[in-house]
């Protein structure tokens, strides 16, 4: 009797599920039968999806948008930073501290193409440290309108997320981006606005505190983030969001119709952020190759530029080149450490050659940068068997727009005096308060840096020279060696002719960078005529110093040089100051004092000569004597020489901390508790974190505890 039950019961069940299967409708079952027939139980299980209809306009209409839309989901922990497309993963970054930081940490920018799908712009901004929200902002003002656009914030991304960069991430579409905190995390997908073309600007401008929320331009299809409630160590929750993007045709304009442009087309199709490459109206194209002005040329000097993984900074300097007086009579080669396709692509255009170094050394290594710059070296005599001097240049530079006038000046002294081993066009004293002519240059005891001109002769006799594969010591410092340099001199601008204008790189951080190098100025003057080349040469230089030095006003400090002007009022000069200093290392701080409060470099003496360091205060020469090192030394001066006290030593250093960072983003924000439930809806428990020490929570000053 049980077994008949129960297989009575079983068989109500099954013609239940029967009738369900055949039924027609829409949304949750209501099926007068289920009620009648099913028990409690069975009636709520009926009510969820578990036992839905078969609907197969449902069923259509998915399928019809997975033809017509992409499937974006973007995964967010402390492990790794994942988006997907339609299950594939198309970028991913794995969150691992490297002794620094998580090295998924910061903003992500990926571009999808609007109907295929492929990745054409992938890159990360170290934006918890200082200086990279510029790249931020030049990367996001290149990106073509009409393509997918995710936008990913991994804590601490915020820290030095800047007004500007805020304001373009709203004109995108970002709705909460101006509120995110520290450790919070942020995702957006959103499609390209069409906005007005922004001549990109890389060196640094003062940042305005902009409050007010930018205008949205952009189709925002996804945006999500999760934050913190209590103030705990640690970041917020993990992110994963998924949305669904339409496909779009991609952007078509009336070049792509013509037959000459297809490669730059193809190019076009492929990758982003090259709008001035890729844009509908006036793009730039092949001929930018042979259109720079002209300028006498003395000889043939090619231009080696290196490059590597970042073929956004490659393009930067390419575009910079090409529009530099003398370009179009200047050979260029382009040497890559592997293959890179995409810089190959664009070199092409161009019609530039190529050279491919096999990479030697271990991702992030210094070996990786010795080696590539030995081959290129070594290689662009080989290349240009002709020529006799060459100009190398690293790809995260900025060119004046003398850059080329100024070597093809300087050239000849290579020839004149064997004793210069090196022309560099970048010089670490650039900065406002001690440089002034771009006419006036200097001879020092320095390695090559950031852009540098050598004779076919010092590339063959540093090959054997150059640091080996198992150092680990850079290049650069390598070579400034006494036996590389063989008691060979520099020479350098007192305004460089290039600005270094990378950060999270190989060897510059993005608190380097700010620190150090976004204080600096470059020349702007084109047409620069250089003064005093015959003085260059090391006997006629030597006894130049010498004479300036004898015949300069002697300066006796009362105060320390930090408290304001050092130089007499109304008196031209030059003048001169002894510090007490025994070797280059600066043993007593001494450089270091008179360096941090006259605003120049402060991180070593490189830019000595024969123990002297020499400024140009608003057209005054100022002489910075170390003695007893420096043949330049009096015998009468002792009484004079300064030797700073370690509280001297202290105050200088206090007092450089708000000069460097004088271009930052004007505060932070952290997260606070929240006192009403609206205020953490819309998300303002927040605490304004000034870098100056003060602490603002919903307009109301108080005091760092």
């Amino acid at each position: 009797m049980g077994t008949w039950r129960a297989s009575v019961a079983w068989v109500g069940v099954l013609a239940g599920l029967m009738l369900l299967l055949l039924a027609e409708v829409h949304g949750r079952s209501h099926n007068p039968l289920v009620r009648e027939v099913f028990s409690t139980k069975w009636k709520k299980i009926a009510e969820t999806r578990t036992l839905h209809p078969a609907n197969l306009t449902a069923l259509e209409i998915l399928e019809e948008m997975e033809e017509e839309h992409f499937s974006i989901r973007v995964v967010i922990n402390k492990r790794h930073m994942t988006i997907y497309r339609d299950d594939q993963v198309v970028y991913e970054k794995i969150g691992v501290y490297n002794g620094y930081y998580i090295t998924h940490t910061g903003m992500h920018v990926v571009v999808l193409h609007p109907s295929r799908g492929h990745v054409m712009l992938a890159r990360q901004f170290l934006t918890h440290e200082p200086s990279e929200d510029r790249n931020l902002v030049a990367c996001l003002d290149s990106v073509m309108p009409g393509n997918i656009l995710i936008v990913v914030a991994v804590p601490d991304a915020v820290m030095f997320l800047g007004p500007i960069a805020v304001a373009r991430l709203e004109e995108m579409g970002a709705s909460r981006i101006r509120y995110l905190a520290r450790h919070e995390t942020w995702v957006m997908v959103a499609h390209t606005p069409t906005r007005p073309y922004r001549p990109p600007r890389f060196y640094p401008v003062l940042k305005p505190n902009v409050t007010k929320p930018a205008v949205p331009l952009g189709r925002v299809w996804g945006e999500s983030l999760t934050l913190r409630r209590l103030i705990v160590n640690g970041t917020t929750s993990p992110v994963d969001m998924a949305t669904y993007v339409p496909k779009f045709e991609a952007a078509k304009c009336a070049w792509h119709q013509e037959a000459a442009m297809l490669d730059q087309r193809k190019f076009c199709d492929s990758y982003d952020g090259y709008i001035r490459l890729c844009r509908c109206r006036d793009p730039v194209t092949s001929s930018l190759r042979y259109s720079a002005p002209k300028i006498e040329m003395r000889e043939v000097i090619p231009v080696a530029m290196l490059t590597a993984i970042k073929p956004f900074n490659f393009y930067r300097q390419l575009l910079n080149l090409l529009e530099t007086p003398g370009a179009a009579q200047t050979p260029i080669l382009v040497l890559i450490d592997g293959p890179q396709k995409e810089i190959i692509r664009l070199a092409k255009l161009f019609g530039l050659d190529v050279l491919i170094h096999r990479p030697q050394g271990e991702k992030g290594s210094t070996t990786l940068l010795n080696m590539h710059f030995r081959f290129s070296v070594h290689n662009v005599f080989n290349f240009f068997p002709g020529v006799d001097k060459a100009i190398i240049l690293e790809d995260d530079l900025l060119l004046s727009p003398d850059f080329l006038s100024y070597f093809q000046q300087t050239a000849w002294l290579l020839d004149a005096d064997p004793t210069i081993s090196h022309v560099n066009a970048f010089s670490t004293n650039s900065y406002p308060d001690v440089a002034y002519d771009p006419a006036v240059l200097r001879r020092i005891e320095m390695f090559p840096q950031f852009g540098w001109m050598v004779k076919r002769n010092w590339a063959q006799d540093i090959f054997q020279f150059w640091v080996s594969e198992n150092e680990t010591a850079d290049w650069d410092w390598w070579l400034s060696g006494a036996r590389q340099r063989q008691g060979r001199d520099a020479l350098l601008p007192e305004v460089s002719r290039t600005f270094h204008a990378g950060a999270a790189g190989a060897h510059v951080t993005g608190w380097a960078q700010e620190h150090l190098f976004n204080n600096m100025i470059f020349n702007q003057d084109p047409h620069v005529r250089l003064k005093g080349l015959n003085d260059l040469t090391k006997d006629r230089y030597e006894k130049k110093i010498r004479r300036d030095i004898e015949r300069a006003v002697p300066l006796s400090l009362t105060k320390s040089p930090c408290d304001g002007p050092i130089l007499p009022a109304n008196h031209p000069g030059p003048f001169k100051i002894f510090v007490e200093a025994r070797t280059n290392n600066d043993e007593y701080d001494s450089f270091f004092v008179m360096q941090t409060c006259l605003h120049g470099y402060i991180q070593d003496t490189r830019e000595m000569f024969r123990g002297t360091l020499r400024y140009n205060l608003k057209g005054r020469f100022l002489y910075v004597v170390g003695c007893p090192m420096s043949p330049f030394c009096e015998s009468k001066i002792w009484v004079n020489l300064l030797r700073p006290s370690v509280e001297l030593v202290n105050m200088a250093s206090d007092q450089v901390y708000p000069w460097q960072i004088q271009n930052y983003p004007p505060y932070y924000l952290e997260r606070f508790p929240a006192v009403f439930p609206e205020e953490e809806f819309h998300m303002q428990n927040l605490l304004y974190v000034y870098h100056n020490g003060t602490r603002v929570f919903n307009k109301k000053i108080a005091s760092v505890n």
